[in-house]
């Protein structure tokens, strides 16, 4: 095993079942409790927070990393969740979807990266079934450079338009679904789901070279919190 951070990805050697292995950066993958995604079943009703999503802005930049395409937003795009305030960083995709809902899977899945001034993050996640076209997902695809490249973004989709209307959401204690797999991330699935179409789903996939996901996780003792509907 290296000391350091290693190349990885989501097929062959370097799929997400050896992450662990790859670098000693990347043990949590492999020997953390509290990891990311995980199908989100045997929820326990809560009265959580309400979501208060205060976005006003635009993506800035968008690059391409080689594993997903993220569209970058400057500060002033927050989520508050009961007195917490956290700021929008960007908007990333996996497809297919990473977390499941009673065992169903999605064909695509965005991600809201928040963080507050501790730098604890929290993760909105946006899940979508095959159906129509997203013009979510299209912003994406239509911001999308080559592989390795970041752009700059002139005109883009407003970040409350990512944001479903219908605010009940799941709520766990959960990791980042990629390396170094860190803890410690407030995850937030919303129950409203959009949809995609094949079309953008094969154009998504042709970006990364395959699907970029990460299999679910064993939920172990945690609970997972359904607040609303």
């Amino acid at each position: 095993m290296t000391t350091e951070a290693a190349h990885w990805g989501y097929s062959g050697t370097e799929a997400p079942q050896h992450w662990g292995c790859l670098s000693e950066a990347y043990r949590p993958c492999s020997e953390g409790v509290e990891q990311s995604p995980v199908n989100i079943t045997a929820c326990e009703p809560g009265e959580g927070p309400g979501l208060a999503f205060d976005y006003h802005g635009q993506p800035v930049t968008a690059r391409n990393n080689g594993h997903t395409v993220y569209l970058d937003f400057a500060s002033g795009n927050t989520l508050d969740i009961d007195g917490q305030s956290y700021e929008l960083q960007g908007i990333h995709y996996h497809s297919p979807g990473e977390h499941e809902v009673e065992g169903e899977r999605f064909a695509a899945e965005l991600h809201l990266v928040h963080q507050d001034e501790n730098g604890r993050l929290a993760v909105v996640g946006l899940l979508f079934r095959s159906g129509s076209p997203s013009a979510s997902i299209q912003s994406i695809l239509d911001a999308a450079p080559h592989v390795g490249d970041t752009v700059d973004i002139e005109e883009g989709r407003l970040a409350a338009s990512y944001v479903p209307d219908r605010r009940g959401y799941f709520t766990y204690a959960g990791s980042l679904t990629t390396p170094p797999c860190t803890e410690g991330v407030r995850w937030i699935v919303m129950q409203s789901v959009d949809t995609v179409s094949q079309e953008q789903v094969d154009a998504l996939q042709a970006i990364t070279g395959g699907p970029n996901n990460r299999p679910v996780q064993p939920i172990g003792d945690r609970a997972i919190s359904s607040v609303g509907s």
